[in-house]
């Protein structure tokens, strides 16, 4: 059997021995976040692909791209409200620029703007590096918090990001379903 074959069969192998825990994933996805079809997004195609590979991330276990999958289909949400107001500078500018601008022209609420800054502070350690035990550093939280592995401290962050980005659909995306005919 050559490289290729064997690259081939594992790959197989592996689809087959995780079927399981794939399914228990997309159960889990989908109670949380309901329905995703036929949404209004303000985010162009950059938020519909958002939204498909956040469910795809998950499902697969790919947890840090759920994290910054779940930021980045809300950041291009807000910015496409701020695009069809005419600000383009703050609809460009950085997700924390974005959110306060959101929660002070009242286009979020309190509550939604403390959980967007979570997401934003759940998200920057995966994205900024910060070595050893610095403020800030993955390794830091996984000690402090006590997570064993790293997946597992990723995997509570990616439930974390898709329970807030529930909370933003529910909030900003408009949806709507055509009648079911009898």
């Amino acid at each position: 059997m050559d490289e290729h074959e064997l690259l081939f069969q594992g790959f197989l192998e592996d689809e087959e021995s995780t079927r399981n825990e794939r399914l228990e994933r997309l159960r889990e996805f989908n109670n949380i976040i309901g329905p995703t079809g036929d949404m209004l997004l303000q985010g162009g195609i950059q938020s519909q692909l958002a939204i498909h590979e956040v469910a795809n991330s998950y499902v697969c276990g790919n947890y840090m791209a759920v994290i910054l999958l779940s930021q980045a289909f809300i950041e291009h949400s807000l910015s496409g409200h701020f695009m069809m107001a005419g600000e383009d500078k703050i609809a460009e500018s950085s997700f924390k620029k974005i959110i306060d601008k959101a929660l002070e022209t009242e286009h979020i609420t309190n509550e939604l703007y403390e959980s967007l800054n979570k997401l934003r502070l759940i998200r920057n350690p995966y994205v900024h590096a910060k070595v050893g035990l610095k403020n800030g550093s993955l390794t830091r939280r996984m000690m402090f918090e006590k997570f064993d592995y790293a997946e597992d401290m990723a995997k509570s962050d990616a439930l974390k990001a898709i329970h807030i980005l529930k909370e933003f659909k529910d909030q900003h995306v408009f949806m709507w379903f055509d009648e079911i005919q009898t």
